[in-house]
């Protein structure tokens, strides 16, 4: 079974939530232009920012 990119995790957790891209960025304390970027799927993360999202997500479900 493939795991979710991180495009995926950010998009299924903001729709989840109701959230925007802005309330999750200063909530995962990202930039907004990351989170774009990462949501594109156009933009490989760094093994921090992947870690980050992770744990951000798990911690608020």
């Amino acid at each position: 079974m493939d795991k979710p990119n991180i495009s995926e995790m950010i998009i299924q957790y903001e729709k989840d939530k109701d959230m925007t891209d802005t309330q999750f960025a200063f909530e995962s304390h990202l930039s907004v232009e990351r989170v774009h970027n990462l949501k594109s799927g156009e933009y490989e993360p760094t093994a921090d920012e992947l870690k980050t999202v992770k744990e951000y997500i798990k911690l608020h479900q």
